[in-house]
């Protein structure tokens, strides 16, 4: 499969160009995800047009505005394979919001399909075998093998077909118009790229204040830590030792330099570990409880009708319930009274369907 390696700025403004023209565009990404290093970064943008392939080597560009200009410009539609993540980082490391997206993993949820992973999907239409062998390669390494970059840039080779013979079917079910709206409101999604907070560990609900207060201490000196030695946070220390030592911490530099599975660092920092648990212990966290949702009987009632028409829709149409009402937007529907939370397509699906 032929490519090119726009590793400089006059190649990258010749792919440009070219993409510009094109009305559609496969695309996908190679990052780093605190994996191999520390923090999340784009690796290679690798694009696709009918005629051409292009790999942007963003490490060695470091800056790619005018392939972000196509991104953010209407006129040209770019397919993506399950976009969450892709936007999110795009947007954290560019400030970039790209327009007129087509999710092909989105689209084959709309067309009942169960299989949605882009191998899978590959398979299916076109007795492509997906390679997984450098699905945990490290991609900020220069230079790239040859392998590799062939590896990154079947993940877009069929990415325009793929969506076209997955519009054809939505066009079939007459469901074009309804993935048309999704897309459309992802692309005013809020997509904030959120690293792991010290409230995210699974867990933390469960410790007493004090050793909230600790683990949050702890959580922050190794977020310092593994971006001083760049290595992802959970190589420095993974969350069981960090919960234990929250509870329980070593009582003196034998019990601290008996931690097994921790990088060096964490005992040539030992002073740092000892002066943030002191701290914690002056501390509390004080989390405000939780209040479980209370439902009058005729909500409860109304929530349980719209769980069977969710569920004689999804049987009827072929596509999973969660699409045709998702536990939100049943819940706005029975609290505000309202169909505020409906998409257009939704909410004429429904009225259809109460008629019948």
């Amino acid at each position: 499969m032929n490519f090119i390696y726009a590793e400089n700025q006059t190649l990258l403004a010749t792919a440009c160009n070219e993409l510009k023209q094109a009305s559609v565009i496969g695309v996908d990404l190679e990052c780093e995800n605190n994996l191999h290093h520390y923090g999340t970064k784009i690796s290679l943008i690798q694009l696709s047009t009918t005629t051409q392939h292009w790999i942007v080597d963003v490490i060695k560009l470091k800056t790619i505005d005018p392939l972000l200009e196509i991104f953010s410009a209407p006129k040209v539609q770019k397919i993506f394979h399950d976009v969450s993540f892709d936007l999110r980082i795009l947007h954290h490391q560019f400030g970039c919001r790209p327009k007129n997206i087509f999710d092909t993993q989105l689209a084959a949820l709309f067309i009942g399909k169960k299989e949605i992973g882009l191998g899978p999907l590959l398979q299916e239409y076109f007795k492509i075998k997906k390679e997984q062998k450098f699905q945990m390669a490290d991609w900020t390494k220069r230079p790239l093998t040859k392998e590799m970059l062939l590896y990154a840039i079947k993940d877009t080779a069929y990415l325009i077909p793929l969506r076209n013979l997955i519009k054809e079917e939505l066009i079939k079910k007459n469901r074009l118009s309804w993935v048309e709206e999704e897309f459309s409101l992802i692309e005013k999604n809020n997509w904030e790229h959120k690293e792991m907070s010290y409230s995210d560990v699974k867990g933390f609900r469960n410790l007493l204040p004090q050793e909230r207060a600790i683990l949050k201490r702890l959580f922050l000196l190794r977020e310092k830590l593994a971006k001083q030695v760049d290595r992802p946070p959970h190589y420095i220390m993974s969350t069981k030792p960090l919960l234990a030592i929250s509870q329980d911490p070593p009582k003196s530099l034998t019990e601290w330099n008996s931690l097994k599975s921790v990088h060096p660092v964490v005992k040539r920092s030992i002073p740092l570990f000892q002066e943030a648990i002191s701290k914690g212990k002056t501390e509390q966290i004080i989390l405000p409880e939780l209040k479980a949702k209370r439902y009058a009987p005729e909500q409860r009632e109304q929530l349980n009708e719209l769980m069977i028409l969710r569920e004689k829709i999804s049987k009827k149409i072929g596509i999973d319930g969660y699409l045709v009402l998702n536990q939100d937007q049943m819940q706005d529907l029975v609290l505000s009274k309202t169909h505020r939370s409906l998409h257009n397509w939704q909410e004429k699906l429904l009225q259809e369907f109460k008629k019948s």
